[in-house]
């Protein structure tokens, strides 16, 4: 599968459903702002003894139509969200797919564990959730204030230029803050979140020494955490603070400059008073639109760092020898190479490896596969989490065991080198028997790799 170029901003909104919600969020926010004109358009009617039901017609229409396609927008949201995480938890598992030398480390299997199973849904969601938020905003922002400065005079719509500028300018220097402390709390929730994926194997079995170190990594990892999240916060509500007095403060000095020192004449007036809580309305939007700016520029960094998953993963690939003494069929293994060269003459037969505690057995394995991947089936010590077509939670692990191996046989044909890494391992005396009778038949047919005790 070829990895796609695209940014996460172009996998986020390249599809159908976010095309489907941006253009009904434009028809709602397109109608919400029409509602001060035929407002406008109603009283200077009505003042000027002019019949006004037309414009009157217009404006409710304007202040009820709107909830059809504001409410639909959310539901097309939902499916955005939906098809984006899919894909990308889909590209996420491609991504490792066959990736044999990152199965050998335990941290890059927590931090993926964490990233598919838990952050995913919740960054996604909220980056999405934050662009349609602040897409209706700016909307609703840039459209009001055009409409605004068509039927009430220029000063205001001078305030509003002003705002925008002081607070685009907090947010600059905002983001700069906001964007590596995202980073930092978006690392930091990873590695807490491997922690407590370790809470049920560390307390269910009522050890007091796994609990008791359990319990202290849980401390660092959720102190850490907690005060990268209480240290992100103090930035952005300051940061809100600033914004908020920067965005209202020029408008209003601009609105009682123009209402009490200039007086102008009372049409102006009464428009002005009218519309002065939709001035208002719209400036609160500004300093809305501004933090979800500061909100989006934090999604997008914790979305960066969700898609970083998606790139090639960086290795020193799979060690060429044994790290200790291991033999195959009692004969001393110097390098992979040699045996895997050995085995591509084989079309059958029964190799077991042994070898010291650590001598690198399972990495022979993990050799093997990489040498012929699509001829070879690798079952692993630890197989419990392995889809099946069949259900075996009823069964015992021999009988488990062997049944994974027939299922394997059955249902995959083109297996030709069958890996086993300590398939004895926690197995009774009679079940290892009767696997070993069954490994001998298979044999026969196929290149069977096991790892022994």
């Amino acid at each position: 599968m070829k990895r796609s170029t695209l940014q996460p901003r172009a996998r986020v909104f390249a599809n159908l459903p976010a095309i489907a919600t941006i253009l009904l969020v434009i028809v709602h926010q397109s109608l919400v702002a029409s509602s001060a004109y035929f407002l406008t358009q109603t009283i200077s009617r009505f003042q000027q003894d002019q019949p006004y039901a037309t414009p009157l017609v217009l404006y409710f229409l304007s202040m009820i139509l709107p909830f059809v396609p504001g409410c639909v927008s959310f539901i097309t949201t939902q499916h955005w969200i939906n098809a984006v995480h899919r894909k990308f938890c889909l590209s996420m598992a491609q991504a490792v797919y066959g990736k044999l030398e990152a199965y050998r480390s335990a941290d890059r299997k927590a931090a993926f564990d964490s990233a598919i199973s838990r952050n995913a849904f919740s960054t996604i969601s909220s980056y999405i959730s934050l662009a349609h938020d602040f897409l209706s905003l700016a909307l609703n922002s840039l459209l009001s204030i055009i409409v605004i400065g068509v039927i009430l005079p220029a000063e205001i719509a001078l305030g509003y230029v002003i705002s925008l500028v002081l607070s685009g300018g907090l947010v600059a220097c905002l983001s700069r803050l906001v964007r590596p402390l995202s980073i930092d709390v978006e690392q930091r929730y990873s590695n807490y979140g491997g922690t407590l994926h370790k809470a049920w194997d560390n307390m269910v079995l009522g050890n007091s020494y796994n609990s008791r170190l359990w319990r202290k990594e849980f401390d660092a990892n959720s102190d850490a955490y907690y005060a990268a999240t209480q240290r992100l916060s103090i930035y952005k509500q300051l940061g809100n603070i600033a914004i908020a007095f920067a965005s209202l403060i020029p408008t209003a000095y601009l609105l009682y400059e123009l209402l009490i020192r200039q007086g102008p004449e009372a049409g102006i007036i009464a428009a002005i008073i009218v519309n002065l809580t939709r001035i208002f309305h719209i400036l609160n939007s500004l300093s809305a639109l501004v933090y979800e700016w500061v909100e989006w520029t934090s999604a997008t960094a914790r979305l960066r760092y969700l898609f970083g998953f998606l790139s090639p993963i960086s290795h020193d690939g799979l060690p060429r020898a044994p790290i200790g003494t291991m033999t195959i069929n009692d004969e001393p293994v110097t390098d992979y190479q040699t045996v895997c060269d050995a085995l591509s003459e084989r079309r059958g037969g029964r190799l077991t490896i042994r070898g010291d505690n650590g001598a690198g057995k399972s990495t022979l394995l993990l050799a093997i596969k990489q040498a012929f991947p699509e001829q070879t089936y690798l079952l692993p010590a630890a197989y419990t989490q392995l889809c099946w077509e069949a259900t075996h939670s009823n069964l015992s692990t021999g009988q488990r065991a062997r049944a994974l191996i027939e299922e394997l046989l059955t249902q995959d044909a083109g297996i030709q080198y069958l890996l086993l890494d300590e398939w004895d391992a926690n197995l009774d005396q009679e079940n290892r028997r009767l696997i070993d009778q069954m490994l001998k038949v298979i044999s026969k047919e196929r290149v069977v790799v096991e790892v022994r005790h």
